[in-house]
């Protein structure tokens, strides 16, 4: 077993769970990440937002104070697993047949585990590079990140400083073999966790007649939320991405909100969804919680929503979207409030960075080539692109990864990435440093 793959085990074995409302203790992914780092000669910075809450910044200086600082950029939480629908121990990191199981291992454990330890050789070579290169791996990402990067651009943004950023997502292959295609992450949607608020008339559960329950309301804005298609809007993101990385006579139809959900009806279920999700608004009930007890009709609940909003979309266009779903009647009994938001962000294709990327990326697979992607969650490198940050999401997958079963693996059942995939993204960080040392003085 390789050191990447030893590294990516053992953070997936601290099981830093975040499901929006426990403590998901980031301290042991980042302990463990400071101890990789810790004997070398950078300079580093723990910062805990809260107990247990532990953001890890380590910046190895440049040279040059003109040359743009890079930042290697990750999380350390990962998203919950229900260990009855895995074949595998969803945190026991188990190795077969080349792939290492579990939660977190494609988003993202295995590209900090790989980034950590491309920094940790950097710097222990004593090799300067002509601009600063930062290794951020922080926490709370998976709930929208108000105790990671949301509050470390709050208390203490001169860490974060970096003109370049590379994140999660990308790096998978499409196309044919010989001439595969890489994406990488260009943009991302908006995502708004959103409650709606239901009062109702209690009573006693064994006396039902004449009362109302909040629970039976908050199920029938469940039911027609459920049944309801999003707002669909096709963004120039879109265009350019069916544009560069699509066959150019699906262009017109994939493009046209008129037939874009029979082009989702063909499609298989991997594809529908990542389409689908793309060229609209969704809203996704995920949570009921309401007051009393088990006799009782609640008088109270509240829905959760996941709203992914496509660029331009706005909180008028989602409380629209929900009263015109529900219908008036209902629509007179709910309350909309916002409980976190983040909104849409994309960064230009045609940058330096892209250019470095597509170097990189070839001197390890010689006839690869790059094509944007948009993602329908939302990173931790929207807080770079609002400081004006050039940020993309990229890596590099081995062929055993299938484009088709990433989307199905991402928060979903069964996540697991391949030993060689590891040691070529730790290879992709190693190959861009020295993109980078060789960058001429007239670029910076």
């Amino acid at each position: 077993m390789n050191e990447e793959a030893e590294l990516l085990q053992s953070l997936i074995r601290n099981s830093c769970i975040n499901d929006g409302s426990n403590n998901p203790e980031e301290i042991r992914n980042a302990d463990m990440l400071l101890s990789v780092i810790e004997p070398t000669a950078a300079t580093v910075d723990v910062v805990d937002a809260a107990p247990g809450r532990r953001s890890l910044i380590a910046r190895w200086p440049g040279t040059d104070p003109s040359a743009p600082t890079l930042m290697l950029l990750g999380h350390t939480d990962v998203v919950p697993a229900d260990a009855t629908r895995w074949e595998r121990d969803p945190f026991a990191a188990e190795v077969h047949d080349g792939f290492i199981w579990g939660r977190g291992s494609m988003d993202m454990l295995g590209h900090i585990a790989t980034m950590t330890l491309a920094f940790r050789d950097l710097v222990t070579r004593g090799r300067h590079l002509p601009g600063d290169v930062v290794l951020a791996a922080v926490a709370d990402e998976e709930a929208l990140s108000g105790m990671g990067m949301e509050f470390l651009m709050r208390e203490h943004s001169d860490l974060l400083a970096a003109d370049w950023v590379l994140s999660e997502s990308g790096g998978v292959r499409s196309g044919p073999s010989h001439e595969p295609k890489l994406n990488v992450l260009i943009a991302e949607k908006g995502a708004w966790r959103v409650a709606v608020e239901i009062t109702a008339q209690p009573g006693h559960s064994s006396m039902p007649f004449g009362s109302e329950s909040a629970l039976g309301l908050a199920a029938e804005v469940v039911a027609k939320l459920g049944e309801a298609d999003g707002l669909i809007r096709i963004s120039d993101d879109w265009r350019e991405v069916v544009r560069r990385g699509w066959d150019p006579r699906a262009w017109e139809v994939i493009t046209d909100p008129e037939r874009i959900d029979a082009v989702v009806a063909r499609l298989p279920i991997p594809g529908a969804r990542a389409v689908h999700g793309l060229t609209r608004m969704t809203v996704v009930p995920t949570r009921i919680t309401t007051d009393g007890s088990w006799n009782s009709m609640s008088a109270k609940a509240v829905i959760e929503l996941d709203v992914r909003t496509v660029a331009g979309q706005e909180w008028d266009d989602i409380a629209e979207y929900v009263h015109r779903v529900v219908g008036p009647d209902l629509s007179e009994r709910i309350h909309l409030r916002t409980i976190a938001y983040a909104n849409a962000s994309r960064t230009a294709i045609d940058t330096e960075l892209w250019q470095l990327l597509e170097r990189s990326a070839r001197a390890i697979v010689p006839s690869a080539s790059l094509v944007p992607a948009i993602a329908t969650g939302v990173t931790d490198a929207r807080f770079m692109r609002q400081q004006g940050a050039t940020a993309y999401g990229f890596g590099l997958y081995s062929p055993r990864i299938e484009a088709a079963e990433v989307p199905m693996m991402l928060h979903g059942d069964n996540e697991r990435v391949d030993v060689e995939s590891l040691a070529l993204m730790r290879e992709l960080w190693s190959t861009v440093f020295l993109g980078l040392a060789e960058r001429p003085p007239h670029e910076r």
